[in-house]
């Protein structure tokens, strides 16, 4: 007796489970989902307000304003365009790197090529967005900038965790010093704790807007240039079919003209990147 109840909840259970699914199958149109982790602070690219980390689940019918940039509305499009739903983690960039290694999500963006990336990283074909490298410095400090044969024996702060391309990873003649966060540089940099901050042109000076620090530094001419990409864990297929899947999107959106459209909404007519 016992036996055949206990038989009937969980038939019961198994029922309401099935119900609950099928009803949210069809609020969400049967999309196929894929599961993704960006940063958190890389504004004008992909941001969350206050830097918050945030988690959830957007499909074609219902999206999110928690997450903004131009990098998350071309994912976010050419998946939507391929009838894929996206369930998000939006976290600071060292734990990013780490949910995709442990296996906890199959993509993230958007990250440039390195050699060492390579080797545990498969990239999509199509980039996401293409970065600038600059060097800033303080107005009031004495730093002159004759090519990066001239920063022998400076400190130069970097963000943690980033790629500044190849010709900055070869310079073996300046002390490159660690920094967490963008706006933790500038300070350094105002103080004169570090003779210069490398960053990514477009996403530095978006910092520099936010707090009001425009007229405080200045920047070299750009010193190199990256594409960024969505990647995959090397060694599951599957995760890398999901690639493919991606720059068939991207291409639809540069076909129809709503990748022009999204290069607007965020850069403006002076600032597109067609090299993207």
């Amino acid at each position: 007796m016992l036996i055949t109840l206990c038989y009937i909840f969980i038939m019961k259970d198994l029922l309401i489970i099935c119900i609950l699914l099928s009803i949210n199958l069809k609020a969400y149109g049967a999309d196929r989902v894929i599961s993704v982790v960006s940063l958190v602070d890389y504004a004008p690219y992909v941001f969350v307000e206050r830097n918050e980390s945030v988690t959830g689940f957007i499909s074609t019918q219902d999206g999110t304003e928690l997450i903004k940039g131009y990098s998350w509305d071309v994912f976010k499009e050419s998946f939507y365009s391929m009838g894929y739903s996206i369930k998000y983690i939006v976290v600071p960039w060292p734990r990013a790197i780490k949910l995709l290694e442990y296996g906890h999500v199959e993509l993230l963006f958007p990250i440039s090529k390195s050699d060492e990336r390579l080797k545990i990283f498969n990239y999509s074909k199509e980039s996401i967005n293409v970065v600038d490298y600059v060097i800033y410095s303080a107005n009031n400090s004495d730093f002159k900038w004759k090519g990066l044969d001239s920063l022998k024996g400076e400190i130069i702060g970097v963000k943690r965790g980033f790629n500044y391309g190849k010709k900055w990873q070869s310079l073996n003649t300046v002390t490159k010093y660690d920094i967490g966060h963008i706006s933790d540089g500038f300070r350094m940099l105002e103080k004169g704790h570090v003779d210069g901050f490398i960053g990514y042109k477009e996403s530095w000076d978006y910092v520099l807007k936010q707090e009001g620090w425009e007229h405080k530094f200045t920047n070299t001419p750009i010193i190199d240039s990256s594409l960024e990409y969505v990647v995959s864990m090397k060694g599951i297929e599957g995760n890398s079919k999901l690639l493919a899947v991606y720059d068939e999107g991207k291409r639809k959106l540069i076909k129809n003209g709503r990748l022009d459209v999204i290069k607007l909404k965020w850069f403006g007519l002076n600032k597109t990147k067609p090299n993207e």
